[in-house]
């Protein structure tokens, strides 16, 4: 574990990560009780560090990279931002296009080798993708590649540090049940410093980062683990980064998004 460099790619055999879950239900991704719930209780708290970072975000032409079922394309939709959905998993895509009839254009693709020209985007999401991505120096290019000069880069990711591993790990998929198990896998978690160092060599700079917590009271702990079972608690932001951590960079240049 203290030999992973996320500045490097991780050699498939080091990774063992399940998302087909996810797959093409609705009701995976739109029932805020189901596998989902985390990611629906977090969305308003993100969302609104997104939006805050775009200023006026009507008319942005933005990328939402790995998009899954919709949940933050369809709140960046409804602020009046074009949304660019792209997925490698077409049933997460139809999800998302039945989730946001309006406003969003999906794209089958991966994030190392996204379907699009230069500087196609105002600015690029990232949202709950970047810690399942394996080669994360040659997405992070790919990202950067898209966005216009002068466009900020957002993203939510999760620390590699024993807290994240208690939470997000032990916590939320083994004890409690928040997350399904193999969601996540530990070596794939991202420390500020390696996603600074691969966002700055990609001609970005760093403009604030903030951390996203849940909201848990010592009750709601001793009654998850009685039950086994934690409904997903409301997060908000803050500055502790222990865990899930937000991120807006931008990049160098003129003109896009500010």
């Amino acid at each position: 574990m203290r030999t992973v460099d996320r500045t490097r790619p991780v050699p498939p055999a080091r990774y063992d990560i399940d998302l087909d879950y996810f797959g093409d239900l609705d009701s995976l991704w739109w029932d805020p009780a189901g596998p989902a719930g985390v990611l629906h209780a977090m969305n308003p708290a993100r969302l609104g560090f997104y939006l805050a970072a775009l200023g006026e975000p009507r008319g942005r032409l933005v990328l939402d990279a790995g998009c899954g079922g919709g949940l933050v394309a369809k709140g960046l939709a409804e602020a009046g931002v074009q949304v660019v959905g792209v997925d490698r998993l077409p049933g997460c895509l139809e999800v998302a296009r039945r989730a946001v009839p309006a406003g969003l254009w999906p794209a089958v693709g991966e994030l190392e080798r996204l379907p699009f020209g230069d500087a196609s985007f105002d600015a690029v999401v990232a949202a709950d993708v970047l810690e399942h991505v394996p080669d994360l120096p040659a997405a992070v290019a790919e990202l950067a590649r898209v966005l216009r000069p002068g466009g900020g880069f957002l993203f939510d990711t999760i620390n590699r540090t024993a807290w994240a591993w208690f939470t997000a790990l032990f916590g939320a998929e083994r004890l409690v049940g928040l997350v399904p198990r193999g969601t996540h896998d530990w070596r794939l978690f991202i420390r500020p410093a390696e996603l600074d160092v691969l966002l700055r060599r990609a001609g970005l700079a760093r403009v604030a980062t903030a951390g996203l917590a849940p909201r848990i009271r010592p009750g709601d702990v001793a009654r998850a683990l009685l039950r086994r079972r934690l409904a997903p608690p409301p997060f908000a932001v803050g500055r502790g980064r222990r865990a899930i951590w937000l991120g807006h960079y931008r990049k160098q240049g003129e003109g896009g998004a500010r």
